[in-house]
């Protein structure tokens, strides 16, 4: 066994080559509590069994009753919450339905919505526009080329920002976020469209 005092470099005294720096000391015995903190992070009970074997290792039929087991105690869990809040409000399952769920996944909807209307708005902008968009005799065709590469440039960057601001504020956040600049976006291009 390792020790949680061992992070390998410790500032200011360096690497502890002789084995006396105390606060660097190799101890190979962890205390009953430090266990207990790397059992509870490292081995959650929902996917390690009472033996510390991760669940995808178990035998089939071991694995099969784990994986009931741990679904019935979250099903029984969210029963049990969704009662109380049914108990203090009949209709707040439903606001917390629309809140928790209906909002953030808009916003997949609507990414999907937006990536599948670029797809098809080439085509479209060739038939309306025959000599900028098909024959780039009044349009140059590297502009033209831009419409597809910046899709996917803004796919990559806005995966990004909604990663991080997904870790920041939440991932309900993030999705509410994204539902809302795609929004935007489409009322943006619906604007700009006309005949010229």
């Amino acid at each position: 066994m390792s020790s949680l005092r061992n992070y390998g470099l410790a500032a200011p005294h360096g690497p502890n080559m002789d084995g006396h720096h105390v606060a660097t000391e190799q101890l190979y015995a962890m205390s009953q509590n430090e266990q207990g903190v790397f059992q509870t992070i490292l081995k959650p009970d929902d996917s390690y069994d009472e033996n510390g074997t991760y669940w995808a290792d178990l035998p089939l039929m071991k694995r099969i009753k784990f994986v009931n087991k741990v679904n019935n105690a979250e099903a029984k869990k969210e029963i049990n919450a969704t009662w109380a809040m049914i108990k203090k409000d009949p209709l707040s399952p439903i606001g917390y339905y629309f809140r928790n769920m209906v909002i953030p996944g808009a916003g997949l909807l609507l990414e999907g919505y937006v990536l599948f209307s670029i797809g098809n708005v080439k085509p479209l902008l060739q038939a309306a526009f025959p000599r900028c968009w098909k024959s780039h005799k009044i349009c140059n065709s590297t502009w033209i080329a831009a419409l597809d590469y910046l899709e996917i440039v803004g796919i990559i960057v806005g995966q990004i920002l909604v990663g991080i601001i997904g870790d920041w504020l939440g991932r309900r956040w993030g999705l509410i976020q994204d539902a809302t600049i795609m929004f935007i976006g489409l009322l943006m291009l619906t604007a700009s469209w006309g005949v010229t």
